[in-house]
């Protein structure tokens, strides 16, 4: 099965293919420029890299949340348009859960620590038992102090982009080049996700943003 799978949730713009769990080809950038200006360059560059076409795919899948609103906006619109054109199926991964394959088999608890604004992070607490990734608090939105209060609790390895801005040095860091999140992560729960049966249609991929964004909440007051 080949998987096309792209992560926009956050600064980092990445798209891979992959075989069944093997990875064929991959890119990941982390610059400035805008995930809709390199997004589809990206795609096609990791295509030609594998001598692939877009008609070759056989699954889609994209990491939906949460992460930044533009952001997932974009990977989501990008993949419902290539399952539209061909006629694919796609698969929508948690951006937490795809973040935690950076450490596939680490025994230690895993904890996810992504910027949602106003002193507030996207976490969760997951942990790999016999190769499958088990959820011990599930994906949510806290304070930086209920963070912390759930990082003493489980005593994990803290990853992410968040902690770029937020100060969590008290607590075990991974290092700086396991803490971004890629492409070939998404694929790889992608495909488990669908040894499961969970895939789905374009129609019904949404992103899971679990907070309103900021014109939604002009709209509220």
């Amino acid at each position: 099965m080949k998987i096309l799978a792209i992560e926009t949730s956050g600064k980092v713009a990445s798209a891979a293919l992959l075989e069944d769990l093997k990875v064929i080809s991959e890119i990941v950038l982390n610059t400035k420029l805008v995930h809709s200006v390199m997004l589809i360059d990206l795609i096609d560059q990791v295509l030609k890299n594998a001598s692939s076409k877009i008609e070759d795919v056989d699954l889609f899948a994209v990491s939906i949340g949460p992460g930044s609103f533009t952001g997932l906006r974009i990977g989501v619109s990008t993949i419902k348009g290539f399952c539209y054109a061909t006629s694919k199926p796609c698969v929508g991964v948690d951006t937490l859960k795809a973040l935690c394959y950076n450490f596939w088999a680490c025994s230690d608890f895993l904890m996810p620590i992504l910027d949602a604004k106003s002193q507030k992070v996207f976490t969760g607490i997951f942990r790999f038992e016999e190769g499958k990734l088990k959820t011990y608090h599930p994906t949510s939105i806290l304070d930086i102090e209920e963070a912390k209060e759930l990082a003493k609790k489980y005593d994990p390895v803290l990853l992410g982009e968040g902690l770029d801005i937020y100060d969590f040095s008290e607590f075990k860091i991974s290092p700086k080049f396991l803490q971004y999140q890629k492409a070939s992560n998404v694929g790889i729960l992608a495909f488990e996700l669908a040894q499961e049966g969970k895939i789905c249609s374009h129609f019904d991929l949404i992103p899971v943003y679990l907070k309103k964004s900021y014109a939604e909440r002009d709209q509220d007051t």
